[in-house]
């Protein structure tokens, strides 16, 4: 079932009226004892272990199960509900397909041990790897001019996924198939844009905005919809007309540590993707651009009643848990930095007593994003109930 906010208030239907295997067999007596009824004028006598009591058992197993069926077929049907192949199928009728998972990319240095007097080729396909065996290689040809010692060339992860992303600089560095001359390699930016295949949320979402793109008149909604049409890995967008014909796109990227900010090679792959003639209107400005982070810290006291003094170790753990959890919440494009809340899990979690030196209420723009430099959670001890 679909988890996105844009159908959290669309309600979630019951083609057999949400009827269980109770009623149905409730429902199947009421029946056999009206047609008793009706053909004897008596009651009807059914013991325990009488065949025709425990034919109605199986029976009602059974169409039960059937209901289960055409209860599944008649929710795979609806967009809220729909999952898998199902909702590939409803896809298609607005022309969209799953997509595909993706292959990381990176730029690595080709290293000369000297300057050549001639051009050092490196051909396309030249494979290189991190010390854990992850290869990629080149996607085109380069080369490495005469009198030059280095050259950078785009590589790609020879596996799609996501599990090629986050590779840090020089972190791919030994050379698979040697090159003449060459002596190093050593990518000069971080692995970024694996993919695993579409998840049901992300193609949900894509299916819900799909309709705003029929529009020519550039509607917000088919900003976002293209927006998260260029990469999988788009968390969340907002779209800013500062000024008539001009559009700013702000997103955020998920990644296996949470969201962060894109780079500058992603906002200009964006901003190439967006300026496509068949997605931007004529007259439009669009540029692609990272939010600004708004930085707040976390610092807490807590005290814990003395009647859950047997319970101390497990209410810490759950005390840091809620505050690894508030920071993952507060960090959303346009999210009010919220003390309250945090105060509110913190209790939740088992603190009898909270003191809250930061963060403080901050109003945030809708096109920022909170970042918390550092938490500090400290134990104040057993209170008195």
């Amino acid at each position: 079932m679909s988890n996105i906010a844009e159908l959290a208030n669309c309600p979630e239907l019951s083609f057999i009226e949400s009827m269980t295997l109770q009623e149905t067999e409730e429902q199947l007596r009421e029946l056999y004892t009206k047609y008793y009824r009706e053909a004897t004028g008596k009651e009807p006598e059914i013991g325990e272990a009488d065949p025709l009591n425990l034919l109605m058992k199986a029976f009602c197993a059974m169409e039960y199960q059937t209901m289960q069926y055409a209860d599944a077929k008649g929710r795979m049907e609806m967009l809220k509900t729909s999952t898998g192949d199902a909702l590939d199928a409803l896809a298609a009728l607005v022309g969209l397909t799953r997509k595909e998972a993706n292959r990381a990319t990176a730029t690595v240095r080709f290293t000369l041990s000297e300057a050549q007097s001639g051009a050092t080729a490196i051909p396309a396909g030249t494979r290189v790897k991190t010390e854990d065996g992850k290869y990629f290689n080149t996607v085109e040809y380069g080369e490495i001019a005469a009198g030059e010692t280095y050259t950078d060339v785009v590589v790609q992860a020879e596996e799609a996924g996501a599990d090629s992303n986050g590779i840090l600089t020089g972190g791919i560095k030994i050379l698979v198939d040697p090159i003449a001359y060459v002596a190093s390699v050593s990518n000069t930016t971080p692995s970024t844009g694996g993919l695993d295949a579409e998840d049901d949320d992300s193609l949900t979402r894509r299916i819900y905005l799909a309709p705003s793109v029929y529009s020519c008149a550039g509607p917000r909604d088919a900003y976002e919809y293209y927006a998260r049409e260029w990469r999988g890995d788009v968390a969340d967008v907002r779209i800013v007309s500062p000024l008539p014909d001009e559009v700013n796109i702000y997103f955020v990227i998920e990644d296996e540590n949470g969201l962060r900010v894109p780079n500058s090679t992603e906002l200009t792959a964006m901003a190439a993707y967006l300026d496509d003639e068949t997605i931007r209107p004529l007259c439009d400005k669009v540029t692609a651009l990272a939010p600004d982070e708004v930085e707040y810290a976390i610092t807490v006291k807590y005290w814990i009643a003395e009647s859950d003094q047997r319970s101390v170790s497990e209410i810490q753990s759950r005390i840091a848990a809620a505050v690894a959890d508030f920071q993952t919440w507060q960090r959303k494009l346009g999210r009010d930095i919220n003390p309250t809340e945090l105060i509110a899990r913190l209790r939740e979690a088992g603190a009898k007593r909270v003191t809250l030196t930061a963060p403080v209420d901050t109003v945030i723009d809708t096109t920022e994003l909170p970042k918390c430099t550092g938490a500090t959670a400290t134990y104040g001890g057993l209170e008195d109930d």
